[in-house]
């Protein structure tokens, strides 16, 4: 029988840029600021790193965090998983110090994208399959999202005036935590008729309604709880983790009659 995560791994350490436009740093300038702050934060240094994941959609290979912390001789594993980049990467080094595997390990995220050239996210092309996830959709994600939106809301008897406001109700609670925050990309309140009256993007979603392009970076010192314990003596206790969980479809639902539309 599969065990539990259940405080098995503790974060000892954290650290996070702040994010937006970030035309004054280099992914390599990202890197050090987070990390750095998540060693100073547990107070280690890059020394004391036994193995490391770095999630990014925009760098290839674990040299692009082994060069900038001049990581000597150890495993680096670079993750891509779409929206899950950021998350995987913590699951991946937060399963490796569970296992017994490692006692003190690094995950880091990192993506630069406002001097990429281009306006918004690029296309690189889906692995896998030629098959879409939804039959016909195409184009940027707020085009395939606003599918399953519509879908969902003929599904539970919404109407669009309803589902439309519950949806700005995300945005409306991001921006209210992002004007707490200093280093949120966007730093005011945003009111919820701002939000239902913006321009259109794929409807029902708005522009509230669709992320922002951003560079930045953050880091997570992970370990198990007895060295969390001890690098936190005297400061807050560490984080422990109570559990990790992700899923995959195989991307198949448009073969089937049945598929609802609701899930991806």
């Amino acid at each position: 029988m599969p065990g539990s995560i259940k405080d098995r791994v503790a974060i000892a350490g954290m650290g996070c840029t702040k994010f937006g436009e970030r035309w004054d740093a280099s992914v390599n300038d990202l890197l050090v600021e987070s990390a750095y702050e998540a060693f100073e934060d547990a107070g280690i240094g890059p020394e004391d790193i036994e193995a490391a994941w770095i999630g990014t959609t925009t760098q290839s290979t674990g040299m692009t965090l082994s060069e900038p912390l001049r990581l000597q001789y150890i495993p680096i594993t670079r993750v891509e998983n779409a929206c899950a980049t950021g998350s995987d990467a913590l699951r991946n080094a937060c399963y490796a110090v569970a296992a017994g595997i490692y006692d003190i390990v690094l995950a880091i995220g990192v993506d630069k994208f406002k001097d990429s050239g281009i306006s918004g996210l690029s296309d690189g092309g889906i692995p896998g399959p030629g098959h879409n996830m939804m039959a016909g959709a195409s184009g940027p994600p707020p085009a395939q999202f606003a599918m399953l939106a519509t879908t969902y809301f003929d599904r539970y008897g919404l109407s669009d005036e309803k589902g439309k406001h519950m949806i700005g109700r995300v945005s409306w609670k991001s921006h209210v935590n992002g004007a707490r925050n200093n280093k949120a990309h966007f730093q005011r309140e945003v009111s919820m008729d701002t939000i239902l009256n913006a321009p259109m993007i794929a409807s029902p979603l708005g522009l509230y309604d669709c992320c922002g392009v951003s560079d930045g970076s953050a880091a997570a010192i992970v370990t198990t709880p007895e060295i969390a314990r001890s690098f936190r003596k005297g400061k807050e206790p560490p984080m422990f983790v109570k559990a990790l969980q992700i899923a995959k479809t195989p991307r198949d639902g448009n073969f089937y009659t049945k598929f609802d539309y609701n899930h991806i």
